[in-house]
């Protein structure tokens, strides 16, 4: 009997130091916005955009005008030989200066690649707005989950206690004749499922903390519970789910990234088709030089140049033909793409509303469910001490007692998670609405 009253000494003892007191406890507001500095995936984020903002101005470029200037200054000799003439040794010095100016008049591949370079930067702006509404929901569900996890502890630690309790009354019972050997196996079995429990239940603590702590890159403090009395138990609005979705359709960041990214491909063609169409520069050039070669020694030319070039592309080889073809595949791709990820977003917006629409009656189901575990545990008790119930009857009331609770605690985390998640979904998980749900938690520690 010692050794199994030191395992429970000893998992009541870590559970306590678990919980020991801080000065303050984070919420959910203060984490969301520290993830938003320290979330490694979400300033991925913002550097992919940042550098992918870079195409536009650099394929702008290419329609702009570009000035260079080319010079040189060299010391040339030259020995020459002619059966005709006498021999010479030439010694002189040559150089040159330009400075020219290329207007691109019709470059339709650099057109197409403009605009091509503006849609991929409209799927980098909604790539960075999906990736703020993730680090909200990662954040949210981390969060949650450590609070879950601390709920199902305490309940199972609950419950353990009270299996000791009554191993301690069946082991009296037993030894004034009251009771049996029964109601103390059923009672110390009980109590060892639940010491396992409390100890697989602890690890998944651990494990949740650190996932939070992983997402903001620090340790953390107690975290503000979840307040049944502010929860806001509200059905979705608008009430019916092809509404969100139309809305996610609309406004979802993850589409609105993959429909730029089909127009882009969409340019890719007419970029690739530009290989077949001539291409029309205005070249102007002013020149000065001195002995540019051999029969001009210490001769000077000062000049202008205005022009035109014209470039026909006749025959590549097949490539342009190739490029257009590869091109109009991709963008079938990517076509195809946009489709799946509508259909996910689809799907994943009716389940969280479904989670949201039927969490309202789950957790007042779930209420009820706990008052009425409560109630018959106190008469089974009851029934106990009048002769009429067994130490087996007080165990399963127990036991469903806890599992009351369980389920209520879920039942509320999973109505907060859903209607976090369906928020992320039409693009509205903000600080703004993150403040709102933080104000369903108790108050911060002082």
């Amino acid at each position: 009997m010692k050794p199994h009253i030191s395992l429970i000494t000893v998992l009541a003892a870590s559970g306590a130091m678990s919980v020991s007191p801080l000065v303050r406890a984070d919420d959910l507001l203060s984490l969301y916005r520290e993830a938003v500095r320290a979330d490694a995936n979400y300033l991925a984020a913002q550097a992919d955009t940042q550098a992918r903002r870079e195409l536009a101005p650099q394929a702008l470029a290419r329609l702009l005008p570009n000035l260079s200037l080319e010079g040189s200054n060299a010391r040339n000799s030259l020995e020459r030989k002619s059966d005709n003439q006498p021999d010479q040794d030439l010694d002189y010095r040559s150089s040159s200066l330009s400075l020219g100016v290329r207007q691109p008049l019709f470059r339709p591949a650099a057109y197409a690649a403009y605009r091509q370079a503006q849609a991929q930067v409209a799927s980098a702006e909604a790539t960075l707005q999906w990736a703020e509404q993730d680090v909200g929901t990662r954040i949210g569900v981390a969060y949650f989950d450590v609070l879950l996890a601390e709920a199902e502890l305490e309940v199972t630690k609950e419950q353990r206690d009270a299996y000791l309790t009554q191993l301690d009354y069946a082991q009296k019972a037993f030894q004034s004749g009251a009771g049996t050997r029964t109601d103390i196996d059923e009672a110390r079995s009980q109590l060892d499922l639940a010491a396992a429990q409390t100890l697989d239940l602890q690890y998944q603590l651990k494990y949740t903390q650190d996932a939070l702590k992983s997402i903001i890159d620090r340790p953390i403090t107690p975290l503000a519970r979840l307040d049944p009395g502010r929860i806001q138990l509200i059905a979705p609005s608008p009430i019916q789910p092809d509404d969100w979705i139309q809305q996610a359709e609309e406004i979802n960041p993850r589409l609105a990234s993959l429909r730029a990214a089909v127009e882009a491909a969409d340019k890719q063609i007419n970029k690739a088709l530009s290989g077949h169409l001539p291409t029309v520069d205005l070249l102007a050039r002013r020149f000065r030089n001195k002995s540019d070669n051999v029969n001009n020694i210490d001769t000077k030319n000062d000049g202008n140049m205005v022009g035109l070039q014209f470039d026909m592309p006749i025959f590549a080889g097949g490539e342009t033909s190739s490029a257009v073809r590869q091109a109009r595949a991709e963008l079938d791709k990517a076509r195809q793409q946009l489709e799946v990820a509508r259909r996910e977003v689809g799907l994943e917006v009716r389940k969280e509303f479904d989670g949201v629409a039927q969490g309202v009656h789950w957790v007042a189901a779930y209420e009820r469910a706990v008052k009425s575990a409560e109630q018959a545990l106190l008469s089974t008790r009851k029934g106990f001490r009048a002769g009429t119930r067994t130490t087996l009857d007080i165990l399963t009331a127990e036991q469903n007692l806890a599992t009351a609770r369980r389920d209520l605690d879920r039942g509320r985390y999973r109505y907060v998670l859903s209607h976090l998640k369906l928020l992320a979904l039409v693009g509205r998980l903000g600080e703004e609405e993150i403040g709102r749900i933080n104000g369903w938690l108790a108050e911060r520690a002082p």
